[in-house]
């Protein structure tokens, strides 16, 4: 099967059109679009280096993320108050799952929960002290009620003691990612200008 991209593409289009081709995902709504404009070329094999490099270096950015947050267990989960104040506390997160989502429990009286309400978008740092490494999770937030999925994911850390009225006094805040950043072994930022490295997930999507 020959693989064809249009020079019509923009950026964007081209980066989300090859990196699916390469995820087995159909990019049909762009390639019909840019191939409406002017006739395909064939993709040549340094394109698909290109991609392959990047979508790798991804990949261990995304896992070296991980253990990093494995390791500092806690996080500083930030939200935003109705005067646009950013506020912080410690939470005890959820492993991320395959997509990267995280958990948070907590209580539905919380100011955390307010907060979200009225602005979803939230902040997670991990850090590793031990390491020295760190990890900042930007992404918005969901509250979740359904009782099978709180039954599934409690965990023994949520215990009767914090939670007296399970289930009706334990919510989940489910964060999906948008771009995480870091301070990961073998990334340490750029000297001048302090940038981490980063991987914006809606790229990936």
């Amino acid at each position: 099967m020959q693989v064809i991209l249009s020079s019509a593409f923009n950026g964007k289009q081209k980066s989300l059109l090859m990196r699916g081709l390469l995820l087995g995902v159909l990019a049909m709504p762009i390639a019909a679009s840019a191939q409406s404009k002017q006739e395909p070329i064939s993709l040549n094999q340094n394109d698909f280096v290109e991609i392959e490099t990047q979508l790798t270096e991804d990949q261990r950015v995304i896992s070296l993320a991980r253990q990093v947050i494995t390791a500092a267990r806690y996080g500083t989960l930030v939200t935003v108050d109705d005067e646009g104040q950013p506020r912080t506390r410690i939470v005890d997160p959820f492993l991320p799952d395959d997509a990267f989502v995280i958990y948070v429990a907590t209580k539905p009286v919380t100011r955390k929960v307010q907060q979200i309400r009225s602005n979803n978008k939230v902040s997670l740092f991990y850090f590793d002290a031990e390491g020295r490494n760190s990890v900042s999770v930007m992404g918005r937030a969901q509250l979740i009620d359904d009782l099978d999925l709180k039954l599934q994911m409690r965990r023994a850390a949520d215990s009767d003691k914090i939670y007296p009225d399970f289930p009706q006094d334990y919510l989940l805040i489910k964060i999906t990612p948008t771009r995480i950043e870091g301070l990961l072994p073998g990334y340490r930022g750029d000297r001048e200008t302090w940038v981490q490295v980063g991987v914006d997930f809606e790229m990936l999507r």
